[in-house]
């Protein structure tokens, strides 16, 4: 791989990260088209217009994309779904090669997209930024490949490891992961549910944020009424309501349905998965965290941990409760008095 390819590439994931909020259940994706060292085409996918990015760079490029090369964090399509596939295009197009991050996982693609190009007669070459690719569409790569979404949970952290009621109020990096998620687990805590729920509906989407909560929190939900079945949808658990005759569930009205019975996160998103929502943030204070079976369910954690006593408690093994943990791949916030870090966790045992 030249310089020029990693340059190109970083790019494509930037076209593609525009996507965010406006592709689930799809990846997001961005591709340029590369002629004589120049980008003559680029574009990003967004679900509701209904064009992709390979697409759109061709569009744009025109008769320039003859001979150009394509860079794309994801392999193209090669089947017709909602679109034509992208391969066609491509080899219609008339580009002599092809740079892709990451092939697809999606059962229809699946290396389909790479092999049909290849045969083409474009040269084909995959890997460039592969990780930077998968950490991208983490919940897209986490939907196709288990059929379950991505969970993001939240833990706060106090001296008293018991405790998970603090004054944290976010930065807006962390509220920027909770404005990309498909859905909100709302928790104990009233203002931090109505800054991130806030926030997540505030930003460009074409579908509803869903949110989860108990009825405990009815009164969140009683503000956002006019907006939900437009804006928001909901799905309600934790009730002493007893079911209708049909079942399970007892609609009260529109966009609302409640649930008798407490539900593990396991059969939640299951039930989410059925929505097509790719991912979920769990904000505290309503899952029982010290259950391993809820723990083990988290992709990624954010701890809001109060800075005064941060190292210490960064110099050891995580523990919460009775579950023990490490975090990968860490990055780390300052929000106010307290230090937010976020990771993948590795859950060691149960103490």
């Amino acid at each position: 791989m030249i310089e020029a390819d990693m340059v190109f590439m970083k790019r494509a994931l930037d076209q593609a990260r525009r996507g965010a909020g406006l592709v689930s259940p799809n990846p997001m994706v961005g591709a340029l088209l590369v002629r004589d060292g120049r980008i003559v085409g680029e574009g990003f996918h967004r679900y509701d217009l209904r064009k992709h990015g390979e697409a759109n760079a061709i569009e744009m490029a025109g008769e320039q994309a003859r001979g150009a090369t394509l860079y794309c964090n994801l392999e193209p399509c090669s089947h017709h779904g909602r679109t034509p596939p992208c391969t066609d295009a491509l080899i219609a197009a008339g580009i002599s090669r092809a740079v892709i991050a990451i092939k697809d996982p999606y059962s229809k693609v699946n290396g389909r997209g790479i092999e049909q190009l290849r045969e083409a007669g474009i040269e084909v070459e995959v890997g460039l930024l592969e990780d930077r690719a998968r950490r991208l569409n983490e919940s897209y790569f986490k939907f196709i490949t288990t059929g379950r979404p991505f969970v993001h949970g939240v833990i706060e952290f106090a001296a008293d490891p018991t405790s998970n009621l603090l004054d944290w109020e976010p930065s807006t990096e962390f509220l920027g992961f909770g404005s990309m998620c498909d859905a909100v687990m709302i928790g104990s805590r009233p203002e931090l549910n109505r800054m991130v729920v806030d926030h997540a509906i505030n930003r460009e989407r074409y579908r509803p944020l869903v949110i989860a909560a108990s009825n405990s929190e009815i009164s969140l939900l009683d503000k956002l009424q006019k907006r939900i079945n437009s804006e928001i949808s909901v799905v309600m658990f934790e009730t002493d309501l007893a079911p209708d005759a049909t079942g399970n569930v007892l609609r009260l009205q529109d966009g609302v349905a409640y649930d008798a019975g407490r539900p593990s996160i396991s059969e939640l998103l299951l039930r989410l998965a059925r929505m097509d929502v790719t991912s979920i943030l769990c904000l505290p204070g309503l899952l029982d965290l010290d259950s391993t079976e809820n723990f083990s369910e988290f992709d990624k954690l954010t701890l809001a941990v109060p800075s005064s006593t941060y190292k210490q408690a960064f110099a050891r093994r995580w523990v919460f409760g009775d579950i023990e943990f490490d975090l990968e791949d860490v990055s780390i916030e300052q929000a106010g008095e307290f230090t937010e870090v976020t990771g993948y966790p590795s859950l060691q045992e149960v103490a």
